[in-house]
């Protein structure tokens, strides 16, 4: 498969250190905007007139949008080229960020956000296919670490530039700044389009393009990959999502240490994710990579899950665990890439990523259910539950190949 096939045209390593940073801005910008409004609720609540259900609608607006469209974009990656469809992308997302901190009106800020959600699908596919173009082989575990590790960056700068922009004016100005931001980013990104590599982007996919896409998304190894892809996102989300909650109502902590302890989680995982980009390049057996992280994180889980250990020596399961999240995302992305045949990359992508939505949209809300059931440590044998059904997964998955 595509493990066999050489890119050609790679760039120099100065140009690939820079095409990395610029898809990295990209997935930055792209990551801060999923939750860019979080901090601002509550002004926009006051401003607006409208309740926090409304304004959670304009967030479910934006990945609802993003989800339902992330197949057809990585479709159009393999038909057009991936430098095309990540620019017009960005530029939609960006731009209606900026509109929306010119906007007064509640439903002008819902259709400008579900517009944005539209752009937003297009970073995975996009991302996957120029990196595995411009990057040599040997690199392309790092390259797709430090991806992942500014997505996860996006994520944390939300929390400090938003109340900053916050108290410096209003919550319209700051969407309108952060805006013109990813405007900016898109400017670079066209100013150095040269060197973002296409594989697509010569020799665009044939006219049997969707059936050729329907039928590899239909064997056993992608559909394995797929289902990876929602059971592991669901087992990260569930602890995510609820640690503070199981901690304060096991334990007996605060909900402020709770809060550090959750920031340890996020901060192993996103060392974690450069570690697995070194190791990621060291070893092309990315599913047994894959297979030992995953029974990991299920044993470190699963003793968390009994309760019977200490408060610190929970904490410390949940920083192995999070080591293991980012462990796995290099060797993950690269296993999707080397199964996936060269010419649809874009549409393989965008398929197995949506599994990404579904487990992040579905894991909170079933263990938080098995939460209510009794037990709080309900949440830790739902992720170690979920770790296990991701490495049936993977051993699917390696029969198949």
């Amino acid at each position: 498969m595509n493990s066999e096939i050489t890119y050609s045209d790679v760039s120099t390593k100065r140009q690939q250190v820079g095409v990395i940073s610029l898809i990295s801005a990209g997935h930055f910008i792209s990551h801060f905007y999923v939750i860019c409004l979080a901090p601002l609720y509550i002004a926009m609540s006051n401003d607006l007139g409208v309740g926090f259900a409304e304004l959670g609608l304009i967030s479910s607006g934006f990945f609802l949008s993003g989800a339902t469209l992330q197949m057809p974009a990585g479709l159009l990656v393999d038909r057009i080229g991936a430098k095309r469809v990540l620019f017009g992308g960005m530029f939609i997302l960006a731009l209606s960020i900026t509109l929306a901190g010119l906007s007064g009106s509640y439903w002008i800020l819902l259709f400008l956000f579900m517009l944005a959600g539209a752009g937003n699908c297009v970073f995975h596919p996009c991302d996957y296919v120029i990196l595995s173009s411009s990057v040599n082989e040997d690199k392309l575990g790092r390259a797709f670490s430090v991806h992942s590790f500014s997505g996860s960056a996006g994520f944390f700068a939300v929390p400090i530039v938003m109340p900053i922009l916050m108290s410096l004016t209003n919550w319209q100005t700051a969407l309108f700044i952060v805006g013109i931001c990813g405007l900016l980013i898109t400017g670079v990104l066209l100013c150095f389009h040269k060197y973002l590599k296409d594989s697509n982007e010569v020799g665009k996919s044939s006219a049997g393009q969707i059936t050729e896409t329907r039928d590899a998304l239909l064997t056993r190894r992608i559909l394995s990959h797929f289902v990876y892809f929602i059971t592991s996102s669901a087992a990260t989300s569930a602890l995510s999502g609820l640690t503070i909650v199981v901690l304060v109502s096991h334990y007996g902590v605060s909900e402020k240490l709770a809060g550090f302890i959750l920031l340890a989680y996020l901060v192993a995982a996103s060392v974690g994710v450069i570690a697995g980009g070194l190791i990621a390049d060291k070893t092309n057996k990315h599913n047994i990579v894959l297979i030992v992280t995953m029974m990991i994180a299920t044993l470190v889980t699963g003793v968390a899950a009994l309760g019977i250990i200490s408060f610190w020596s929970c904490v410390v399961m949940l920083v192995i665990a999070g080591l293991t999240k980012g462990i796995v995302a290099p060797a993950r992305d690269l296993m999707v890439r080397n199964d996936a045949p060269p010419a649809i990359l874009g549409g393989v992508v965008a398929f197995v990523t949506i599994g990404f939505t579904i487990g992040n949209g579905t894991a909170p809300a079933i263990a938080g259910w098995f939460l209510d059931l009794g037990s709080p440590l309900n949440v830790f044998w739902f992720a170690a539950a979920m770790s296990l059904a991701a490495i049936l997964c993977l051993l699917v998955s390696r029969r198949a190949n």
